[in-house]
């Protein structure tokens, strides 16, 4: 899919769609070979989920906090890459799993926040690849698990 849009139009429409839970719009925007790599602690010793394992997780993750508030706080783009800075805030009312949760996290009914950064690499008018690094120790202690 050859697209119009830059590259950060793009990583800008796949953050929003994100932000209102929409992921069929975020499938949209990804390639069907896109890799999601969440780098925490222990420097991604799980490796990238696989384009099918992203659509399964964004679910699962986005159920785990009907309440949730994603916001973009800074943006570097380039012409394929763009870098994003968030904060992640939400109400833990759902079970969290792999992959970064095991085992499963029953529902804490905490209010957590957390922040992170996010890079997107875009070929063609589409995400190819993702690399999520993230505050996972803070996440656990609001969460009210040990890190």
């Amino acid at each position: 899919m050859m697209s119009n849009l830059s590259s950060l139009e793009i990583t800008s429409e796949y953050v929003a769609a994100l932000a209102a839970g929409d992921t069929e719009r975020m499938n949209a925007l990804r390639t069907p070979d896109f890799e999601l790599d969440f780098v925490y602690g222990d420097a991604s010793a799980s490796g990238p989920l696989s384009s099918e394992e992203t659509k399964q997780f964004w679910p699962s993750w986005l159920i785990g906090f009907p309440e949730m508030d994603y916001e973009v706080t800074r943006t570097i783009a380039a012409e394929d890459v763009v870098v994003t800075q968030w904060v992640f805030m939400g109400t833990h009312s759902q079970p969290l799993g792999p992959p970064i949760f095991e085992p499963v996290v029953k529902p804490t009914g905490r209010t957590i926040m957390f922040r992170g950064v996010s890079i997107y690499e875009i070929s063609d008018g589409l995400i190819t690849h993702e690399t999520t690094y993230l505050d996972l120790a803070t996440l656990m202690v609001e969460l009210g698990i040990e890190p």
